[in-house]
């Protein structure tokens, strides 16, 4: 993953990173909205944990444990990616949610509205 700063906007991240955020997005079941899958995409290449309340139930609060279930979950995003299809996990879907957010139009709750 190429060097992000800190100071990194989210939609530069979205630019940069649409498809492996439409993929977060499937791998989240419509959790994560794009903006968030930007977010644990620009945590992770930070180093930094991201405590959101998927991460946590899955991890807990420890640092190290957030920010290596942030790795495990894009790994598995990437290495899933070929399988993102139907019900709760339609990448078109999804990469569409990054496109309209792209726009200006980002959902402000889950996903798949």
């Amino acid at each position: 993953m190429a060097y992000i700063r800190p100071e990194t906007t989210l939609d530069e991240v979205l630019c940069r990173y649409p498809r492996l955020a439409a993929h977060l997005i499937c791998e989240s079941l419509g959790y994560f909205t794009p903006h968030a899958a930007a977010n644990a995409i620009k945590r992770h290449a930070l180093g930094r944990p991201f405590a959101c309340e998927w991460y946590v139930h899955m991890a807990g609060w420890g640092r190290d444990a957030l920010v290596e279930v942030n790795r495990q979950t894009i790994a598995a995003a990437f290495r899933h990616r070929g399988r993102h299809q139907g019900f709760m996990a339609d990448y078109r879907q999804a990469r569409e949610l990054v496109r309209e957010a792209l726009a200006g139009k980002a959902p402000e709750l889950a996903s798949w509205f």
